[in-house]
Order: C-alpha cells, then structure tokens, then sequence
C-alpha cells in the first residue's frame, strides 16, 4: 500500500474512533466515578511498536482489579485537556470496547474466564500504548512528571523488550516501512528507552522481556502483578498462561535483511544492556 494513502487511512481511522471514545467516555464516566478516588495505581507501557505490549496488557486486563486499556494513547488524551476523571473515563471505556469488540486484533487476547472489560474492584487504571508513550518522552522529557501531577497517585511503568530483530521486522510490514527505516525508528525509540531510569522514581520501572511471556508466562506475570500491587490468583495465572502461544512470532524471518542490516542492528544494539541478551545470527 502507498504510505501516503496508509497515513490518510490511518488518520481518518484515528478520528472515527477518537469520536466514538469520547461518547463512550462520557457515559463511562457515568457510571464509574464514583470508583475513581479507590485507584491505587497508574500504569503506562514505554517501549516500541509491534514489541509485544498487545498480550501483556490483555493479560494485566483480565485481573479483577486492573483495568489496561487498548491504544487508548495517554499522551493525546493529555494534550486535549482531559482531567484525571476524564481520562480514567476514556480508559475505561476504550477497555470495554475494545472486550465488545471480542479482544482480537492480529491476535486473539481474550482470557477465558476472567475480567477483560470489567473489574470487581478498580485498583490500577492504565493504558498499554507504550510507543506513543516513548516518542512524548523523547520530546518531553518531563512528560512522566506531567502524568504524575494529573493523576496524583503512584505511577507505574512496563518497559517490554522483544528481539531486535523481530521487532524491527515487524515495524516494517505493519507499518509499510523499509527495513532501514524501521531500524532508524526502533533505535530511535531505543535512545529514550535507555534514559528511563533517569526519569522514573524508585519502583516505578520494570523491563521484562516478550521471549520470557513464552517460557514462563505465571512467573513472568506474577512478577509484573507484584509491581502493580495486586495479587495473581492460580486461576488467573493460568487462564492467562492459556492463550500465550507455545512460542514466539519469529517474525525477522518474514523480511529479507542485507547482511550489512542485520550487522548495523547488532552493533546499534550493543550501546542498550537491555538488548545485550540477544544473538544475532537468526538463531530461534
């Protein structure tokens, strides 16, 4: 597709549904207000696009006192003026849209038996958009602070990380980009991801890595239960650990890489620690 005719598809999609959020948004906050001074917790991913933050939130979503919205995009929702009750009202009602719509985008993300698009009692509130999040803060670096003041509670930050490789291929074929230019855009992003313990407060930050989601998905998520606060019951540990594919997409292998590319990735690579775990020979 034509990159220019794949923007004004993009934006005009972008609007459609910005228009519905608001609707929703209002009526949610109808309904939920009077949850909103009970938030104990307010969780952003930061990261890269295609890098795996779609399950992690699904799964985080699907706890009885979590909600992690769907793209609803925090940064924007700043930017046009929201209130803290507005936005918690735009996140929650992106979350039960997006469970209306079945928790399906490339991928299914519906956790049988559990709580996508609805909460027993609200302790973390949050968004799962960390891309956005990462280019606000390579403008902005203050833009945590910006969160904190709007909020008022404690702040909670995932940073996920997928091979380089994979996440770089998988920028190019969703977002009709060449291969140079999605290694530009991903190490771009890699440039602020490296400074967010500069930014974040003690406990506010926790890196984890998508290929551990598939060794040993209770563990991992129980980790990441714990930086929330929240406790993981067996039963949610394992409808969660239930739709983790038994491993995952090796999607560099979709693309055809220059010699030379894949030897830029691995020595742009090697300036970030938390990429220092990965191989670069195309080994699975």
């Amino acid at each position: 597709m034509n990159r220019g005719l794949h923007r004004i598809r993009t934006a005009l999609h972008d609007a459609r549904v910005g228009f519905e959020h608001e609707i929703y948004g209002r009526a949610a906050q109808r309904r939920h207000a009077s949850h909103f001074d009970r938030v104990q917790r307010f969780c952003l991913f930061a990261g890269y696009p295609r890098s795996g933050h779609s399950l992690v939130g699904a799964m985080l979503n699907a706890h009885p006192q979590v909600v992690i919205a769907h793209e609803a995009n925090v940064p924007d929702l700043i930017d046009r003026g929201c209130d803290r009750d507005a936005l918690y009202a735009r996140l929650l009602a992106r979350a039960e849209l997006f469970h209306r719509q079945g928790n399906t985008s490339n991928y299914a993300y519906a956790v049988p038996h559990q709580w996508q698009g609805r909460f027993t009692s609200l302790e973390v509130l949050g968004d799962k958009r960390g891309g956005a999040v990462t280019r606000r803060l390579h403008r902005d670096p203050t833009f945590l602070e910006t969160v904190r003041s709007r909020v008022r509670i404690p702040l909670r930050l995932i940073h996920v990380v997928r091979h380089p490789l994979d996440n770089i291929a998988a920028i190019a074929l969703w977002h009709h980009l060449s291969l140079d230019d999605s290694i530009d855009f991903y190490f771009l992003h890699c440039a602020t991801t490296s400074r967010l313990h500069e930014w974040c407060r003690a406990g506010e930050l926790l890196t984890l890595h998508h290929e551990d989601f598939f060794r040993e998905p209770s563990l991992i998520l129980s980790r990441l239960c714990n930086h929330l606060g929240v406790e993981p019951s067996a039963d949610y540990l394992r409808d969660c650990a239930s739709i983790v594919l038994p491993s995952p997409t090796h999607t560099r292998t979709k693309v055809d890489w220059s010699t030379a590319q894949v030897e830029r990735v691995a020595t742009t690579a090697a300036a970030h620690p938390f990429l220092h775990r990965y191989a670069y020979d195309f080994a699975r």
